[in-house]
């Protein structure tokens, strides 16, 4: 009962579970290491079965990854919820024994807290936890290691006990030299006397048994049969491949977008197995491997994976089959399948709104005699509304009008046959104006609509208490998707003084940092890493054929440094964000060193940061940025985007 047993979700965290089982079956031997409950029978009981299987262990691990406590089913409710949801049965399982339970958090992933947990499994919640990083993956699992061997204890090795050595044989007896005394003279006849009654007794025995038969000599044993030759041994099985990984299907991809998924072959045989990759019916070259941590072969009882991306070229449906065949066994694959849509059009521009025409005052009519005695009605002969800031601007013409008002604003005016007034408006209102007189009364509306305050001229340079919101993701499963808050502090020329805070998915302590608005420069911003020259929009906006050589460069996670860093203008893109979209300029920027860590490193040691970035000066900030950081093996380690959300004025 000295087993190590993986609990892991496969959505949450099937990348972490297999490189662990390698790290830990490599240091504890792949016999007291299991990553999945496999083999139960049609008809079993899988709860018994998975007690059963965690029953044989010593220590569960718990990988708790940014999904663990959040993954849904199908039906949109919460797996761990489910009474026979796997991770929890597992988990119940070595909690109700006398099993050590070690939650691991992967990449600073939160510990739950107990109202987050079914009540079978609150006990969770007072398991001292173990950090795993992938960036720091020897440092970190080194240390689970150190955690499981004091567990453990020694291995259960038997003790061969020595055997004894046989007794010494008992010393010889010295023999003792003895003299035989001379005989006196007077005993010589004493002597003869016995010899001759010694020579009448044996004469007597011989009398007696001269009839007896000869004795029987033994019958000597028969020769041991041979043994018989040993049949030589069978020849082993041939290897077992499973796809722990299901059939790949990704999400919709817009033409000219990437999209990756990992995929998972584990050999559960006792024997090596040689492999061959092959990549078919992939008629529109929409899919490749991009990552192959398999090889040519895969280790007894191990797990590898290939990483797949999905780049269409074309709109429409995509599919074709990734093959894994082993020298002598059966073969095992994956059917790829993806949906391409085109890029969204671009959002037309509003059509011009026509002036409203003016009315012509209708002609005056001629007058008509009419009898003295009446005297004429008042006329209101034109009335005109004109948009003005903050109000609109209001003329009319009248005749035979004693008094004139105008509603619902200013009231009673001046009594003019002709006339202009401001009236002053927060919002679209109808204006009545009555003429009365002596023949009468007459009343004509007009719509008035106030003119727009004008929009304040944008400043190109940033201004203290604006802030800029980013969200960032990973390429991996794993990876954290953060919202990133930059807010300016000051300005001190071209010098911007920012403050950069992590609000999700949990909130940090801003950060303070400076940087050039006309120099190409490097800023490490400790989680989230390097970002280049945020502001060269603002101050200094790229044109075509810029270049830049010797750019200052920081180290890279406190460890890794000597960095050669180039940049160059790559051209324009129109470019879609959160934001908005935007005509920007797309600058090109590779950061590069020399490996220093040996073959042991070449797949974590990173030599190459490659970044792709799109300036827009309405923005004055970058738009989106791309962060592809590789290893000394050429492996993808991380791969980062950032698109701008919104921009928050003081």
């Amino acid at each position: 009962m000295n087993g190590i047993f993986i609990s892991y979700r496969r959505d949450d965290s099937a990348g972490y579970a297999g490189r662990l089982y390698d790290r830990l079956a490599a240091h504890f031997g792949a016999g007291r290491v299991f990553m999945d409950v496999e083999g139960i029978e049609p008809g079993t009981d899988f709860v018994d079965a998975i007690e059963g299987a965690v029953a044989s262990c010593r220590v569960l691990i718990v990988l708790i990854g940014d999904e663990w406590l959040t993954a849904t089913d199908a039906s949109g409710r919460r797996r761990l919820d489910d009474p026979h949801d796997f991770i929890r049965l597992e988990t119940r399982a070595a909690l109700a024994r006398d099993i050590r339970v070690v939650p691991v958090l992967l990449d600073r992933a939160p510990m739950p807290t107990i109202d987050d947990l079914p009540e079978d499994l609150q006990a969770l919640v007072r398991r001292q936890a173990v950090e795993l990083n992938h960036k720091q993956w020897d440092a970190t699992s080194g240390e689970l290691i150190r955690t499981l061997e004091k567990i453990l204890g020694a291995a259960d090795t038997p003790e061969h006990t020595a055997a004894p050595p046989p007794p010494a044989p008992p010393p010889a007896r010295p023999v003792t030299p003895t003299t035989t005394p001379t005989p006196p003279a007077g005993a010589w006849g004493r002597w003869a006397g016995i010899a001759a009654l010694l020579i009448a007794m044996a004469g007597g025995w011989f009398a007696l048994n001269q009839d007896r038969p000869p004795p029987t000599i033994p019958t000597p044993e028969p020769a041991p049969a041979p043994t018989p030759a040993v049949a030589p041994p069978a020849a082993p099985p041939p290897p077992r491949l499973v796809a722990e990984t299901p059939a790949a299907a990704f999400d919709t991809t817009t033409v000219g977008e990437t999209r990756t998924r990992e995929l998972r072959l584990r050999n559960t045989s006792d024997a090596a197995a040689a492999l061959t990759a092959a990549l078919t019916d992939n008629a529109q070259g929409s899919f490749r491997v991009l990552v192959d941590t398999c090889g040519d072969t895969v280790r007894a009882n191990s797990s590898c994976s290939y990483t797949v991306a999905f780049a269409p070229s074309t709109a429409g449906a995509h599919r074709a089959t990734l093959s894994i065949t082993p020298a002598n066994g059966e073969a095992v694959g994956w059917p790829l399948s993806g949906q391409a849509d085109t890029a969204a059009p671009a959002e037309p521009a509003p059509a011009p709104v026509a002036e409203r025409p003016r009315p012509e005052p209708a002609p005056a009519p001629r007058p008509q005699p009419t009898p003295p005695p009446a005297p004429p009605a008042p006329r209101i002969l034109s009335l005109d509304a004109h948009a003005e800031t903050g109000g609109a601007k209001v003329c009319y013409r009248v005749e035979n009008a004693t008094r004139l008002t105008l509603t619902p604003r200013p009231g009673e005016l001046p009594n003019a046959a002709r006339n202009c007034i401001t009236v002053p408006l927060s919002a679209a209102a109808t204006l009545t104006l009555s003429a009365t007189g002596p023949g009468g009364s007459a009343r004509q509306s007009v719509r008035a609509v106030p003119a727009a305050e004008p929009a304040p001229v944008a400043s190109p340079h940033p201004r203290p208490g604006e802030t800029w919101v980013y969200r960032s993701r990973g390429k991996w499963p794993t990876s954290p998707t953060r919202t990133l808050h930059f807010t300016t502090d000051r300005v001190d020329g071209a010098t911007v003084y920012e403050k950069m805070s992590i609000t999700a998915p949990q909130a940090s302590r801003a950060i303070l940092r400076r940087s050039p608005g006309t120099q190409a420069t490097l800023i490490d911003w400790g989680d989230i890493g390097w970002e280049f020259s945020p502001w060269l929009a603002a101050f200094d906006p790229p044109g075509d054929g810029g270049r830049w050589r010797g750019i200052s460069t920081p180290t890279l996670e406190g460890r890794w440094d000597d960095w050669s860093t180039i940049a160059n203008v790559d051209g324009r893109d129109r470019v879609r964000v959160p934001a908005g979209s935007f005509d920007a300029v797309r600058i090109e920027v590779w950061s590069t060193r020399r490996a220093t860590g040996g073959s042991a490193m070449r797949d974590v040691e990173p030599t190459t940061v490659h970044f792709d970035i799109w300036y827009a000066p309405e923005a004055r900030r970058y738009v989106k940025m791309v962060r592809t950081t590789k290893a000394a093996s050429n492996a993808e380690i991380e791969k980062d985007i950032f698109e701008l959300v919104e921009i928050r004025a003081r």
